[in-house]
């Protein structure tokens, strides 16, 4: 009994084994689809400001033309003079961004091949990252050509790891320069770099073409013991005047990313198709497997409209038919979507997380999804005629 009264849905799904499972499948697979679709778009999302969480500052000077860590543009280095003038700001230093080609060290798959990381460059006594491992291990960088190596990059780098824990320095070359690994800190890869390295200023010129220290990537503010990030950047922007340079919050910055990518390029737009498509071939399955199914009992409904039964009550076995594909199926395009994230996560090191929201949503849409298809599989019934039987 199910609220009062047989399960006739249950037991017309049951009926068809192979259908069933055909359904179960099918709800599955689109759940799994959208699953996918979301956690690699946020999945982007989250990488994208890994790095900007990083920065012990409260306050940074970027370009008009940032995007994120990745495509800073340049600031004037004078703004970080001019900022130290308005009330509130107690540090602001610069750090130097820039995408580089390195040689794979010789441990790794595609050994000898060319990858592409962020190099970073800031004082050597300057803590800029909120990791206690890196400010230590900052101090070591005043050897020309060192680098602390993001253990978290994207790929198999465990021979180098192994060894730099060890005490050893492994080398390799960016630049035609020899690159030396002093150290070890985790930040993770990202969609455009397959992980970070952190030298010092002098190095970072070394290593790149064309950028000088008049022209950082990123001011790094710091604020004075009860000030409001948010005041001390208003009178910083006030301050400044220019169509160069803007003052943020961290917080702002972080928006400021992830708004430029969910909404300045197609990334967004791609996986939510992605995901609505995924949604519509299973909902569109759903819908020729209880089309089929009313079909095949089109004169049982039919007969209970003679017996009085109202277009509700059949309707509601239709309905129920809906949700319990929606149970039946979610629960299984979960579980294998959990191990599709487990997968990404071991494979390509880039956070892939699963939160209870996502969860929740999806199971809305699937839900939504089924019940679409069953009032669709109605008409059907609505239409079943007690005359056309007797």
């Amino acid at each position: 009994m199910l609220e009062g009264r047989t399960a006739l849905g249950w037991l017309q799904l049951i009926h068809h084994p192979g259908r069933f499972a055909l359904a179960i499948a099918g709800v599955a697979f689109a759940v799994v689809l959208v699953f996918m679709q979301l956690g690699f778009m946020n999945m982007i999302f989250d990488t994208t400001v890994l790095l900007h969480r990083q920065l012990n500052a409260d306050i940074v000077l970027a370009s008009t033309k940032v995007r994120d860590m990745t495509s800073t543009g340049t600031i004037p280095r004078r703004r970080l003079i001019q900022a130290m003038g308005v009330p509130g700001v107690a540090e602001a230093e610069p750090l130097y961004a820039a995408m580089q080609d390195w040689i794979r060290p010789t441990d790794q798959v595609g050994a000898g091949e060319r990858g592409q990381m962020l190099l970073l460059g800031v004082r050597p006594d300057f803590a800029a990252f909120r990791d206690a491992g890196v400010t230590a291990g900052q101090a070591r960088l005043t050897i020309p050509g060192t680098v602390l190596f993001d253990r978290g990059s994207r790929g198999n780098f465990s021979r180098v790891i192994t060894a730099t824990e060890a005490g050893e320095q492994p080398s390799t070359e960016m630049s035609g320069r020899t690159v030396t690994i002093e150290g070890l800190f985790r930040i993770g890869s990202s969609f455009g770099a397959e992980g970070v390295l952190i030298t010092s200023e002098d190095s970072f010129f070394a290593f790149t073409r064309n950028r000088v220290a008049q022209a950082p990537s990123l001011g790094l503010i710091r604020v004075t013991p009860g000030a409001d990030p948010a005041e001390v950047a208003a009178r910083i922007n006030a301050e400044l005047g220019t169509v160069d340079t803007r003052a943020l919050t961290i917080q702002q910055f972080i928006d400021h990313s992830r708004g430029y990518i969910a909404q300045e390029s197609p990334i967004s737009f791609i996986f939510s198709f992605g995901a609505i498509i995924g949604l519509v071939v299973g909902a569109t399955l759903v819908v020729q497997i209880l089309a089929a199914d009313v079909q095949d009992h089109m004169g049982e409904y039919a007969t209970f409209k003679a017996m009085g039964f109202s277009n509700r009550y059949l309707q509601a076995v239709i309905g129920e038919q809906s949700l319990i594909l929606t149970v039946l199926g979610f629960l299984p395009g979960l579980l294998i979507a959990l191990g599709c994230y487990q997968i990404i996560r071991v494979s390509l090191a880039m956070p892939v997380a699963m939160p209870l929201e996502r969860v929740a949503m999806v199971f809305a849409l699937t839900a939504a999804m089924c019940v679409t298809a069953g009032l669709i599989a109605m008409r059907r019934v609505r239409r079943a005629d007690p005359a056309e039987v007797f």
